[in-house]
């Protein structure tokens, strides 16, 4: 399998277009990733985690509306040949992580090969507890700051956390979550005000409630069917206690997948 066999056309904005038409544009096309163009040429990859560092910024106090994409843009994309065969494609994003942009001469982009372009197009065998991730878990609290979710999430390069209330799993905050609660934020209330009021937004306020969960013995192409087709990032794996004792993620799933050393 080479990878022009599972490319697609990524969603693109222009470089001088505004943030919250960025947000928009991934609301709409349920995506946490657009790749920036002008002129017909590449100017790199904005992301939903670039955004919620870009937005959180205490030097950023203008509304959201007013920033261009070009802010938050990031470089994290290689190119790669639309002969490029899947295990190498696999291992250039377990290494580098990012985007592949499928070109000829790293100009034109014919489509580009996220890790859910990898994940389902493998098949997985075996049960959930042979593919999460088991060791420290990063969790967070309801009652936390938006802005301490932030920070967990930049700082250990992460776009999801699970919630938890009274030691229970309650619910998961993403990356998506805080870069439009942010834009909210800085869209309504005036920059004077700001750096005051940003305290009085908690985790509890953005949070979704009620996430999909597996056990260890759950088969993993249910998990991977659920991560790819119903875009859920992050599957929670509890043991019969209801203790967490794992999650599933792209990038758990990306690690999964063998590739040749």
């Amino acid at each position: 399998m080479q990878v022009k066999d599972i490319m697609v056309a990524p969603p693109t904005i222009d470089k001088s277009a505004k943030i919250s038409n960025a947000l928009g544009i991934m609301e709409k096309k349920d995506t946490r990733r657009l790749l920036v163009t002008h002129s017909g040429e590449v100017t790199g990859v904005l992301t939903m985690r670039s955004l919620a560092k870009e937005l959180g910024t205490k030097k950023r106090t203008k509304p959201a509306s007013s920033l261009p994409v070009v802010t938050a843009v990031t470089e994290n994309y290689t190119f790669v040949k639309p002969a490029t065969k899947f295990d190498i494609a696999a291992k250039i994003l377990k290494e580098k992580g990012g985007v592949l942009l499928v070109s000829e001469d790293e100009k034109e982009v014919l489509g580009w090969i996220t890790p859910n372009e990898l994940i389902g197009a493998y098949d997985f065998t075996g049960q959930a507890k042979d593919v999460m991730f088991d060791r420290t878990i990063i969790t967070i609290n309801s009652s936390e700051r938006l802005v301490h979710a932030r920070y967990l999430m930049l700082e250990n390069n992460i776009g999801r956390i699970p919630v938890m209330e009274d030691g229970k799993l309650v619910g998961i905050i993403s990356e998506r979550d805080v870069a439009k609660a942010l834009q909210e934020f800085k869209d309504s209330v005036p920059d004077n005000h700001q750096e005051a009021q940003i305290k009085n937004l908690l985790v509890a306020d953005v949070m979704s409630r009620n996430p999909i969960t597996a056990k260890p013995t759950t088969p993993a192409e249910q998990i991977v069917s659920c991560i790819v087709h119903k875009n859920i990032g992050i599957v929670p794996i509890m043991d019969d206690n209801e203790k967490m004792v794992g999650i599933i993620t792209r990038r758990s799933l990306l690690l999964a997948i063998p590739t040749l050393e």
